[in-house]
């Protein structure tokens, strides 16, 4: 147990990811350090029963495949730490724990090999994001709650864990869309790794065209873009006006209204914005997502 307890951190980035990438102007996300999963003495014995003999649903099995195909080293390390883990008699929620830590941990891994992707590539992994917001928007959760989530992730260290891996459960809905989406972040990683693209920096153009989709946006769905100003206008001010503006935001819809805008962009001009944009959301650089994302809704 000690072993999981040191891996911690990757979970606590990976839900970190999740939140910045709907809501990157949220100003205190703390990232936990990188982690690797500790690999096993080269003598463990390789007839054991591996991940996919305890984890047997189909998206599990989706995103270890990706998995596989988009980081092997990172694979093989995690079936050998399985391995072990089922050796002593540990059961498969306790694997889709090692599982969902070897995945998180793509998200620094996989960063730079994303800035490569293809447009298309940028635009699905956009569209299972608000896929997982629309869903949750569906059930009225309270994770659509902007100061819900800002009030999770100041949680020390021991409480943020278990809460995480309670939302993550093994079998959850939450656990099959998690398990979907980082399949697809893989395969377009994999995708990048094998044909790449080169992607200039957005231009005054691009800017200019997204821009201009944000405002439009902002036209058709006047409660999102005075949700926007509103934070936009508390920068700079008081803790207590933008703790404010945070608990009143609706985190699912900004989700949506990404991939709306997204999707509305030549397909050009979207990869070359998501290739500036998005390996900095995967590391966690706040400062330069809050900037980009102020950009997107055409405030400033």
């Amino acid at each position: 147990m000690r072993e999981t307890q040191r891996r911690d951190p990757d979970l606590r980035l990976g839900l970190i990811i999740l939140g910045l990438v709907s809501a990157g102007f949220l100003a205190f996300f703390l990232l936990g350090p990188d982690r690797t999963i500790e690999q096993a003495p080269q003598s463990a014995n390789q007839t054991l029963p591996g991940l996919l003999d305890q984890l047997t649903d189909a998206p599990s099995r989706q995103a270890v495949e990706a998995l596989r195909a988009s980081a092997p080293a990172t694979y093989a390390e995690l079936d050998v730490a399985a391995k072990r883990a089922i050796a002593n008699g540990e059961d498969a929620a306790f694997v889709s724990r090692l599982l969902l830590e070897a995945l998180f941990a793509q998200f620094r891994g996989q960063a730079g090999t994303l800035k490569a992707a293809n447009s298309d590539g940028f635009q699905s992994i956009i569209a299972g994001l608000a896929t997982g917001h629309s869903a949750l928007d569906e059930d009225n959760s309270p994770w659509c709650e902007g100061g819900q989530i800002a009030a999770f992730l100041t949680q020390n260290e021991d409480e943020l864990v278990p809460s995480l891996l309670a939302e993550f459960t093994y079998g959850s809905p939450q656990y099959d869309w998690a398990m979907e989406w980082m399949a697809t972040i893989l395969t377009v990683a994999k995708s990048a790794q094998d044909r790449p693209s080169r992607w200039a920096r957005p231009g005054f153009r691009d800017e200019a065209i997204l821009q201009e989709q944000g405002l439009a946006l902002g036209s058709e769905q006047w409660g999102l873009a005075l949700q926007v100003a509103a934070f936009a206008n508390s920068e700079g001010g008081s803790y207590e006006r933008m703790q404010e503006v945070i608990d009143g935001t609706d985190v699912c819809a900004l989700g949506v209204a990404v991939e709306t805008v997204s999707g509305r962009l030549p397909s050009d001009v979207r990869a070359r914005i998501w290739a500036d944009l998005m390996p900095e959301i995967m590391v966690g650089n706040t400062p330069y997502v809050m900037w980009r994302v102020t950009d997107y809704f055409f405030i400033g």
